[in-house]
Parts: C-alpha cells; structure tokens; sequence
C-alpha cells in the first residue's frame, strides 16, 4: 500500500494520459485497498457501521447509487437521493423503471414488411442506401432514449441485456428487427426473466443474426443452442456438446414470417424426434429446451453473475453471488427483486468496491451530459462521441458482447476520452447556448400556443409520444449536428462557460458546501491530481474530470 500510494504521489506531475495509463494498472485493480486505506477510521465509517440502513445517504453515497444505476446524477437528483436512506433511495429508484420509450420512434418503423420488402425489390443499391440511413438513425432515436429517459435506470437495463443477448445490425441488416429487439429489451428489462429468454429465443433480430432461420431437419445450426447455453443461460460447465446438438435439433424449421416479421414453425422442417437435453427427453421445440435451462440452479447463478459484474466489480465473489442467486430462484427469477437485493446489500455499498470499474462510453459521455443537464444537445453529437470510444450501440464486436473494463482502455480511446472532456463537453454546451431561444422567440410561441402543448407532456416533463406517433424527419435532422465555425465557438464559448459556472453555483446553494463537494459529486475516489480551485467554468470543470479517477465509478 505504501509503495502504491508513493507512485501515486511520483506522477501528480505527469501528463494526463501518463497518469492514466498507470493508473489503470495500478488503481483500478488496487483501489479497493486504497479506499479501505483511506476511510476505515474516518468518523463517517464509523457512524455508518452503527447503522448504515438509517444512515443518510449524503453526497457520497448518492453519487455512488447514480454512477452505478443511472450513469450519473444531476445536481437537483443527487440533492434528492442525499436526504434518502439506502432503502427509500433504492425504493426511488425501482418506481421510476418503465417498459417503454418516451422517444417517438423513427418515422421509418411504421413501414410494414411488405412494404419494406417492395422497397427492396425495386432498387436492391438504393434500399441499401436507405437502410444504412435507417440503422443511423435508430442509433440516434436511441442515443435520445439514454439522454431524456426519465428512467436512466431502465435505459441502464436494456444496454446491459443488448450486451448479454447480442446482435449486431452489420448482420442482421434490418433496423426494423433490431428496433423490436431493443423494445422486448425495455418491456422485459426489470420483468419476469423467463418471459424474457422466451422472448429471446424467438426474437426476429436473433433468429437472423444466429442463422436459426437456416436451421433445417437433418441440417441443424448449432449457433444459438450454444450461445444459450454458454453465454445467455447457464455458463460453462453446465452442459456438453452433446446437449447442444440435440438442442440444436429442437430449434430446427423456425424461420421469420416475411408478411408480419415474426417468428413462425414451419412443422415439416422441424426435427420431430424425441430428444435428450440436459437430462430431460421429449419431443422437445424451442420453448421446452428455453424451460430445461431455466429450471437448473446454474442459470440463476449466472444471471446473478453478471448483474454483480454490472453493479459491483469485475471478480464476483462466489458465496455472495450464490446468496443473491438463491433470492433470485426465491422470486421466481424476478429481475427486478434480484436488483433490489443487490442494491440493498452491503457489498453494493462497501467502500471495498468504490471505483471498481470502469466507465464504459455510454457511461462516460451520457453520465457526463445528464449529470450536467445537458440532455438536449443533439443525440448525434454525443452518439459520435460514444463511437469514437469505442462502443458501437447496436453493434458489439461479437456474440459475447462488449468485453468491457480494461478492454476500454488503450491508447486510442485515453485519447478520445481527454478529448470528450477537453472539447466535446464545451462544445456541447455551445450547442445549448447556440440552440436556446430568444425572449423574443418564447413570447411569439407562447402566444401562438398559449397551452404549450400541456396535454403531450407528461408529469416528468418529457413529450409523450401517444400510440404509432412517430419522430418528423425535421425532429431527426435536428438530431444531426451542424458544424460550428470556429468564429461562433469562440463567440458563445464564454456564454457557454457562464452557464457551467452557474450550475456550479447551483451546486453549492443546494449544499451549502464548498469545492470538495463539487469534487464529491464527480469522483468515487480521492484525486490522484491537484485541481485548481481557483478556476471556473470550463476550467473547473476540466480540473476535476481530468482526474484519471473519473474514469472510474
């Protein structure tokens, strides 16, 4: 511990990647000790080991429950989950979970298939076009979702389960598929999980992108089989290869209907002979081989797996794990009862596992953004800005999804990520400023709609899309980012930082606190650098995020 704190100490004077590359080796997988080192006799510790479930959450413990659930709280939020206890903040947190959007979809989903079909046929070079055009777009409408869901925590969810059950547009080649995809995500995400491994397995999206729509009586396909029992259901070790060859039989002859985009049985193509999968014979199809995996002990554990990888750290402990899986089993496999344990137990909340992971992109660069109240900038800017480092949201680099933690980090993307902080940030804030209408403008549209719309918002204040309402191509193109001139930069960049510094100010009435709350709110650990807390606006800013523990959460 002393000698990684003296090498700590050695490069505060190094560059920011420096300190970066160092410190990914070094604190991340050591910041467990670190923190323990660095709290265990503060009076806070020990008031909290007298009662931690009484405890106010403060400023700490709200930014963690954030940064882990909802990528990062704004300053009225971490205001509202510090006065909570661990209870009635987790308790907050479930009731805002919804099943679906708050974004009009894409005007382009309410194409049926015939129609996309005969699109297609008349031009294959200008379909192709147009469907590149489709599948940007349903990253943008998505890229709006993370930004303006009032339920982050929801949006939280389906990325974890568009991770987990992965397929990838550049295969699949049909945007309306992966849309439906990415809605069964939203509707299941906190719900039932047998319900949703049903709704995978026959899922339009994952029958292409695993060919069981090639799989044939007497040609099976052994894609999904495998990848249910490996990476979807059980893990490794639960199975044998001859389970997943009779398995793969059971999901022959289903293929998707070309006249609703669902999937459909075409009996003579199915295998129809009696089979023997993990222990069980019958004459077995798709939904009893999905039965067979969740009955066994191992898929509950492997689910609990994977939300401890989430939600604590990258080394699940096995005890603790196998308590969660046994509540889970209790529940019915409820995913929303095994989150509310997690988040109610006290390894969520052991300093032992502050700054244990990782940010992701989708963390770092939409946590930034609502944490700032800058949900309105164009979903364009922040999606090439999530891409840029290295996450491609619809497309992961393979089955197994994105591989997270240190994969994260190389020295292309420490890279882009100072520069997201350094230049993408303040830019996006420009755009604020830019965007933001005069007096003027707001009193000619309050009269020419003196109700303001009241009866399409919703009490969060978000538009509410009613049913088959679509988003106008003026609303997407504005979604796409025009190029600023340097000229216009430098004119709104002080407007821009006046409004950063503003929130700044906000910050410390709603606290009655100074500079190191600010730095609360942003760092799960205590800075490796030394900020200037002379600086504002972007100045401030950029003190505390360049801090390689920012990386963390």
């Amino acid at each position: 511990m002393i000698h990684l704190l003296s090498v700590i100490d050695k490069i505060r004077k190094k560059s920011w990647i420096s300190i970066a590359a160092i410190l990914f080796c070094t604190v991340v997988v050591a910041s467990p000790a670190i923190t323990s080192s660095l709290t265990d006799d503060s009076p806070e510790k020990k008031k909290a080991e007298v009662d931690p479930k009484t405890k106010l959450l403060g400023i700490d413990g709200a930014r963690h429950l954030l940064d882990r659930t909802v990528f990062g709280g704004s300053p009225e939020s971490l205001n509202e989950y510090a006065k909570k206890t661990r209870k009635e903040a987790v308790d907050q947190l479930l009731s805002t979970l919804r099943v679906d959007a708050v974004t009009p979809l894409p005007s382009w989903s309410q194409k049926t298939p015939a129609e996309v079909r005969k699109l297609r046929n008349q031009n294959r070079a200008a379909f192709g076009k147009k469907r590149r055009q489709w599948e940007n777009e349903l990253r943008i409408w998505w890229t709006r979702e993370l930004l303006s869901s009032p339920s982050p925590l929801t949006e939280r969810l389906v990325l974890l389960w568009h991770g987990h059950f992965t397929s990838e547009m550049q295969k699949v080649r049909s945007p309306h598929a992966m849309l439906k995809q990415n809605n069964l995500f939203r509707t299941h995400a906190a719900g039932d999980y047998n319900k949703l491994l049903h709704a995978v397995a026959l899922d339009p999206a994952m029958i292409l992108y695993l060919d069981t729509h090639k799989s044939k009586k007497g040609s099976p396909n052994e894609n999904f089989a495998r990848e249910l029992f490996e990476l979807f259901g059980l893990g490794e070790g639960h199975y044998t290869e001859r389970d997943i060859k009779e398995a793969a039989s059971a999901f022959t002859g289903y293929s998707i209907n070309p006249e609703t985009g669902n999937a459909r049985l075409i009996p003579r193509q199915h295998d129809s002979r009696r089979k023997t999968v993990l222990g069980r014979t019958g004459n077995f199809k798709a939904p009893d081989i999905v039965d067979s995996v969740l009955s066994k002990k191992a898929c509950s554990e492997w689910i609990a797996q994977k939300f401890w990888k989430e939600f604590v750290s990258p080394t699940p402990d096995e005890k603790v794990v196998s308590k969660w899986a046994a509540q889970f089993r209790l529940s019915k496999l409820s995913i929303r009862s095994l989150l509310e344990t997690i988040l109610l137990s006290e390894t969520f909340w052991s300093q032992e596992y502050r700054g244990a992971l990782i940010k992701s992109p989708v963390d770092l660069v939409i946590g930034s953004l609502r944490r700032l109240n800058m949900s309105e900038v164009p979903a364009g800017l922040a999606l090439r800005s999530i891409s840029r480092l290295g996450q491609n949201l619809f497309d992961p680099p393979n089955v197994a999804g994105w591989p997270g933690g240190t994969d994260w980090i190389d020295a292309t993307t420490l890279l882009n990520r100072r520069r997201f902080i350094s230049e993408q940030l303040p830019t996006g804030m420009i755009y604020l400023v830019r965007s933001k209408p005069t007096k003027t403008e707001e009193k000619q549209k309050d009269s020419e709609n003196p109700e303001a719309d009241a009866e399409s918002m919703n009490p969060d204040g978000m538009m509410n899309p009613k049913m088959g309402e679509s988003m106008s191509d003026d609303a997407m193109q504005k979604e796409r980012p025009q190029r600023l001139r340097n000229r216009e930069m430098r004119r709104l960049r002080p407007q821009a930082s006046a409004r950063l510094e503003q929130l700044f100010q906000q910050f410390r009435q709603l606290f009655m606190s100074d500079t190191d709350a600010w730095i609360d709110w942003w760092l799960p650990l205590k800075p490796v650098t030394d900020a200037d807390h002379d600086s504002i606006g972007f100045g401030r800013l950029k003190d505390v995020l360049l801090d390689p523990t920012f990386q963390l959460k």
